[in-house]
């Protein structure tokens, strides 16, 4: 009886802790391709992030084919502002990946993007 008990006391607090975890580190949404394995550093990882949006995007782009390609990779377009977003949260961080367009006759004439967040 007394293992039984120990059993699935063990059992819960195995449960508890991967509940937490994930809970404090959720897996899901994944960052967009283009944001994966960024250094660390905010400053280091904002460079890196510059030099692979403007390498996956290469100009001249179309403004529909830049939000089509966004999109498929998760960012959330905002076409009134010119803007595709990323946000993640992860404790302690919110983790986020902006990108601004520039446009002239619905072609992609310059692109501002920036990766950054907020920690505790």
């Amino acid at each position: 009886m007394l293992r039984r008990s120990l059993y699935w006391g063990v059992a819960l607090l195995a449960f508890i802790a991967v509940g937490g975890y994930w809970l404090l580190f959720p897996p899901l949404p994944m960052p967009p391709e283009i944001a994966r394995g960024l250094p660390t550093n905010f400053a280091e990882a904002d460079e890196e992030f510059g030099r692979r949006v403007n390498a996956a995007f290469s100009l001249p782009l179309t403004v529909d084919e830049l939000i089509t390609r966004l999109g498929e990779q998760g960012f959330t377009i905002n076409i009134e502002n010119s803007l595709a977003v990323f946000e993640k949260q992860r404790f302690p961080c919110r983790l986020i990946w902006r990108i601004h367009w520039d446009e002239d006759d619905e072609s992609v004439t310059a692109l501002s993007p920036i990766y950054g967040g907020v920690c505790l």
